[in-house]
């Protein structure tokens, strides 16, 4: 596992890799805190705000304010998520990691024998409580006492970016599985994404908007913007990860992650079957974001 060298208040410092252990980790954008492994490409941010300070910033309250505004559009989008992941997976049990305000979890329930989850913002605890009557599991993946070879399906949408140890929540979720289950994880994929290129070249005309976003790389700081994103994954990176875990790769395409309304929710869904259309085409990803589905074929 990967050492933290220093830690000060809120936040850390790594001294190698987190996914491969390597210690030939590299500033590729020092001045917006962007590291890259040499050895297997996995960027991340370092300094990074520690585990206690990601979870204080999502339980703010309100933080999920704006969730509950955006219900009806944000429904549409876990149906599409849904109903890709059918195309695959259901009938079983369900464990959504992260599950927020337990919208996907209240959708999902027809289709599953049982659905759980975990989420470690109190404030999306009490929501999905509240408004959905779900019991989550308080914690990161790693810590919640669920036994071994008890899930046929998990999820982690928009989840791993977020996480201290992604290899270790990959790790844990492989132990969860039943043999023959399924892991889906989307992720962004600001890395190689045409939106970060366009944010780079914004930074580097010196458009206002843009200041906060690396001229190198498109990406934010940390704590700049509305999300903790820890972690930078390529769809590359992401594999080898999953196949560090024993898991098998069987779908790999576009999540559809906007949740828009109107005019916003048709350019956003054209963008969406564009690159789908590229994808098939090229097997090249530049959208915003990564779908990935991984089969445990073995204990």
């Amino acid at each position: 596992m990967a050492t933290i060298a220093t830690r000060m208040e809120d936040r850390e410092t790594l001294s190698c890799c987190l996914l491969c252990n390597s210690g030939r980790i590299q500033a590729a954008d020092g001045e917006y805190h962007l590291y890259q492994c040499e050895a297997c490409g996995y960027m991340f941010d370092n300094p990074r705000p520690t585990i206690e300070a990601l979870v204080s910033f999502y339980s703010k309250p309100g933080k999920y304010d704006s969730w509950l505004v955006e219900e009806a559009s944000r429904e549409r989008l876990w149906k599409r998520r849904l109903k890709k992941l059918l195309k695959c997976a259901g009938s079983g049990t369900l464990l959504d990691v992260g599950a927020g305000t337990g919208q996907f979890l209240n959708l999902a329930r027809p289709f599953f024998s049982h659905v759980t989850g975990t989420e470690v913002s109190q404030t999306a605890l009490r929501i999905a409580k509240e408004r959905y009557n779900l019991d989550l599991s308080q914690g990161q993946i790693e810590e919640c006492d669920l036994p071994g070879n008890s899930f046929d399906t998990i999820t982690l949408f928009h989840v791993l970016e977020h996480v201290p140890d992604p290899r270790k929540t990959i790790a844990r979720c492989s132990e969860l599985l039943n043999v023959g289950g399924v892991l889906v994880i989307c992720v962004p994929n600001d890395v190689l994404a045409w939106t970060s290129k366009v944010k780079m070249l914004g930074k580097k005309l010196g458009l206002r908007a843009f200041q906060k976003f690396s001229p190198k790389f498109g990406l934010p700081r940390a704590m700049s913007s509305n999300e903790i994103h820890l972690s930078h994954f390529t769809p590359a990176v992401l594999r080898s990860s999953l196949k560090q875990a024993d898991l098998t790769v069987i779908d790999e395409s576009l999540d559809p992650y906007y949740a828009a309304s109107g005019v916003r929710q048709v350019l956003h869904s054209a963008y969406y079957v564009f690159h789908r259309l590229l994808f098939g085409l090229s097997h090249v990803n530049r959208y915003d974001t990564i779908w990935m589905m991984a089969r445990k074929f073995s204990s």
